[in-house]
C-alpha cells in the first residue's frame, strides 16, 4: 500500500496529514527477530509437571539401610502432585513394615511418614527438591538429612522416572549415591 493523502484544508495541515499517513504505510521488516527455539516435546518443565500431576497410589516401597541392608516394606501410600509445584507423599507402614525398617536400622517412631510442601523440579537431573516456605525457593539443607540418616527426610532430593508402563518411580539416595528408598506409584485412586 502506497502513501495516501487526506485533504483536510489547504496549506500546512494538508502537508502534515500526507506525511503522517505515508509514515504508516506497510513495509517488510528489514531484519528478522531471532529467539530461542521453543521446546514442543521432550524434557520440559511443563511436561514434567503434567506427567507428575495427579493422585498416585503406592505399588511398592523398597528401603536400604545406611549399612546397605535392604527391605521390601509393607506399606500403603498416596502421592498428590498439583500444577502449582505442591507435592504431598504419605506412607502408612503396616506393623510388619515398621519391623522391616527397624531390621535395617531405620527407626521410624510412627507408622505414618508424610512429606508435604512446595517443590522445585530440575528436568535435566530428573530431580524434585522440597523448598522451605521461609526461604523463597531455597531448597532444604541436604547435609541435615545426611546427619539424620533418614531416607524419607524432606531435605533429601527425590529423583523421578516416568515409565512407559505408566508407573512413577521416586528414589532418594544417600550421600554416597546408593539408593535409600525407592517407591513405585500408579496413577489413579
Amino acid at each position: 500500500m502506497g502513501p495516501v493523502s487526506i485533504v483536510v484544508r489547504t496549506g500546512a495541515l494538508t502537508l502534515f496529514a500526507a506525511v503522517l499517513v505515508s509514515g504508516c504505510a506497510a513495509s517488510a521488516r528489514q531484519r528478522p527477530v531471532e529467539g530461542a527455539p521453543v521446546a514442543t516435546s521432550g524434557a520440559t518443565l511443563e511436561n514434567a509437571r503434567r506427567g507428575l500431576e495427579g493422585k498416585w497410589t503406592l505399588v511398592s516401597l523398597n528401603v536400604t539401610g545406611p549399612d546397605g541392608r535392604k527391605a521390601e516394606v509393607e506399606a500403603t501410600g498416596t502421592l498428590v502432585s498439583d500444577a502449582f509445584g505442591n507435592l504431598s507423599v504419605e506412607y502408612r507402614m503396616s506393623p510388619g513394615g515398621q519391623k522391616m525398617l527397624q531390621s535395617i536400622s531405620i527407626n521410624q517412631p510412627t507408622p505414618v511418614i508424610t512429606t508435604t510442601g512446595r517443590v522445585v523440579i530440575d528436568v535435566d537431573k530428573k530431580q524434585i527438591t522440597y523448598v522451605s516456605e521461609k526461604a523463597d525457593s531455597a531448597p532444604f539443607d541436604a547435609e541435615l538429612a545426611a546427619r539424620r540418616n533418614n531416607p524419607f527426610a524432606l531435605e533429601r532430593p527425590r529423583y523421578y522416572a516416568l515409565g512407559a508402563d505408566g508407573l512413577l518411580t521416586l528414589t532418594t539416595r544417600y550421600d554416597d549415591g546408593q539408593d535409600a528408598a525407592v517407591s513405585r506409584w500408579k496413577k489413579g485412586s
